[in-house]
């Protein structure tokens, strides 16, 4: 009876999790959103004003911190990235996840954040564990060590997308607050 036991706690951490609903928010081919992100870790914080302009596998991303603290401007896609500091200093790297944490000592997911701000698991990793509210959305979602707790939604153009997020691990937490959207699906123009 006991290996009875055993074999079905093994049995059930094999268990797939069962699919998402689709969403049109995987759609979106262009998108370009406002808001304000709060990075907080165990000795620091800081908070910014975030602009986001995803265009395919491109991408721009501004953080302009209150009272002239500094800006810092990411452009990239597949191939790599290039980052350019307040004080115009400039760093490339294939990867934007090692580039932030090499440049600015922090740990922000980017590579998997481009699927999370709109609300689904990044397609690239399999999610660890996920909750969806009473609409089908995800509440709470676990990939790649992080965990992802979504607030709020809004509506634009019939896509319901993230409003606040929370994305954390044992290190880091990042809130975002997303004050517009504007959004393209396939086969739209922006």
């Amino acid at each position: 009876m006991r290996y009875f036991f055993l074999l079905l706690l093994l049995l059930s951490g094999c268990a797939q999790l069962p699919p998402l609903p689709p969403t049109p928010a995987s759609q979106l081919d262009s998108w370009r959103l406002t808001g304000r992100i709060a990075i907080l870790t165990g000795h620091d914080s800081w908070i910014a004003k975030i602009y986001w302009r995803q265009q395919g596998t491109a991408y721009q991303i501004r953080l302009n911190a209150p009272t002239g603290q500094g800006a810092l401007l990411l452009n990239g896609n597949n191939n790599g990235v290039m980052m350019r500091t307040a004080d115009h200093k400039t760093f490339e790297a294939p990867d934007p996840d090692a580039l932030i944490l090499k440049v600015l000592k922090l740990e922000i997911p980017l590579s998997h954040l481009q699927a999370w701000i709109r609300g689904f698991p990044d397609p690239n990793s399999a999610p660890e564990s996920y909750t969806l509210n009473e609409a089908g959305q995800l509440q709470h979602l676990r990939q790649a060590n992080w965990r992802i707790k979504y607030g709020s939604y809004i509506k634009v153009q019939g896509v319901y997308l993230p409003k606040k997020i929370v994305i954390e691990n044992t290190r880091f937490k990042l809130k975002i607050a997303i004050s517009h959207w504007d959004i393209k699906l396939l086969g739209q123009s922006l």
